[in-house]
């Protein structure tokens, strides 16, 4: 499956832009409940993109990177990502390096997705959260058509490049909160939280200062994991986490 061209029409869960009012910075262990995002709107008058095929390809993944099942990991791969790693003993050699972290429970969550509608090469970004901490341990890009095929193959080579500058802990944040973000473009935002996923209602304005004005009544009060994703090149997710704690 190729990876989406730079003419694909980006679908964001969320405006890019996000306020909130935070405290404390370390993440309590409140379980996260499993919860699917609301599909995005059509797009270029085509249907809205289908996920229901693909929806336990990264969990298939993780299975097989945990087992050292290289062949099972293999054939879920994308061609491209078949040739970086070169043959299944290349990929075997890279396996230890692709585990996701340990630590409790975690749930693979749809983050952002690049389509063109259903039926149309498109990628999808998960990540693989802890449901006690809400601690990211891994992640995936899913590349499929988006018709509800089991055609999903993964892409484990997600850059983990775009920084937020954590607030200070135990500092009560309003106004404008300081989450400034390593990136040239502004990014997209996801709210992660105990009862799911906030996509589409938070969020304001990113000033010219690289500051956000807030917009926090969409978000309860309760550990949250903000989540920022940009697409470099236009066809190549990258994204960055922060833990806070809303008031």
């Amino acid at each position: 499956m190729s990876v989406p061209s730079r003419s694909f029409r980006r679908r964001r869960f969320l405006w890019p832009v996000l306020g909130l009012v935070v405290a404390a910075s370390a993440v309590a262990g409140v379980a996260a409940a499993r919860s699917s995002p609301a599909p995005p709107r059509p797009v270029c008058c085509k249907s809205p993109p289908v996920t229901s095929g693909i929806e336990d390809v990264p969990r298939r993944w993780e299975h097989a990177v945990a087992r050292r099942d290289a062949r099972a990991a293999w054939a879920l791969l994308t061609p491209e990502a078949q040739r970086r790693y070169g043959s299944v003993d290349g990929l075997r050699a890279a396996l230890a390096g692709l585990t996701p972290g340990h630590g409790g429970p975690a749930t693979w969550r749809l983050i952002d997705t690049l389509t063109q509608g259903s039926h149309t090469p498109s990628a999808f970004l998960y990540l693989l959260i802890e449901d006690g901490t809400l601690r990211p341990r891994g992640a995936v890009v899913v590349h499929s058509m988006a018709d509800g095929a089991h055609d999903g193959r993964v892409d484990p080579g997600v850059a983990d490049t775009v920084r937020i500058r954590e607030p200070a802990a135990h500092a009560t944040v309003s106004g404008r909160p300081r989450m400034r973000t390593a990136t040239g473009s502004p990014p997209a935002y996801v709210a992660v939280q105990a009862g799911g996923q906030t996509h589409g209602s938070v969020g304001a304005i990113r000033g010219a200062d690289g500051m956000d004005s807030p917009f926090d009544e969409a978000l309860k009060p309760g550990p949250t994991l903000v989540v920022a994703v940009d697409v470099e090149g236009g066809d190549h997710f990258a994204y960055g986490s922060v833990p806070v704690t809303v008031r």
